[in-house]
């Protein structure tokens, strides 16, 4: 995201200057050709009719100019904008998929730690309340507790692999 809005200020931002000081330089001279054509001495030749047309398609290709100029402006301006208005939305896309990835991550960790924390739980209050019938259920819940504290073992150290690989 930093390198896009780096990489937009580094050529809208220029192309939007330059286009200022164009209608800049443009009105200025729209500004002098007017007033030369204002302040023209009176015609000597007689033609006075066609130095007012001349004057008029002047003035009227200066205007033209200094729209056109403010025209370009706005289009820069708008793909400025627009431009960083999709740099935003897909900033807000990426972090989004990241929020739900991480949501679905900590679901599927909390489910699959808990899991075997609530058989070894279980067994050993079996165990520890003596509610167990027998010898043979007690060896039995004993392997319970053994296998279940190796699945959690084996779940923790996934979990920190895929914390220092991330």
């Amino acid at each position: 995201m930093r390198r896009a809005v780096l990489i937009l200020a580094l050529v809208a931002l220029p192309a939007l200057l330059m286009a200022l000081g164009g209608v800049y330089l443009v009105l200025r001279d729209r500004s002098c050709i007017c007033s030369a054509v204002e302040n023209q001495p009176p015609c000597t030749c007689g033609c006075q009719a066609a130095h007012a047309r001349t004057n008029r398609e002047v003035a009227s290709r200066t205007t033209r100019m200094a729209a056109e100029a403010g025209a370009t402006i706005l289009l820069l301006l708008i793909l400025v904008l627009g431009g960083m208005a999709a740099l935003f939305a897909l900033d807000a896309r990426r972090v989004r998929r990241q929020s739900a990835a991480h949501r679905a991550f900590v679901a599927d960790v909390s489910h699959r730690l808990r899991t075997p924390l609530t058989g070894l739980c279980l067994t050993a209050d079996l165990l520890n309340d003596g509610r167990l019938p027998d010898e043979a259920a007690r060896r039995e819940a004993v392997a319970v507790v053994a296998e279940k504290s190796a699945q959690l073992t084996g779940l923790v150290e996934e979990l920190i692999d895929h914390v220092a690989r991330s």
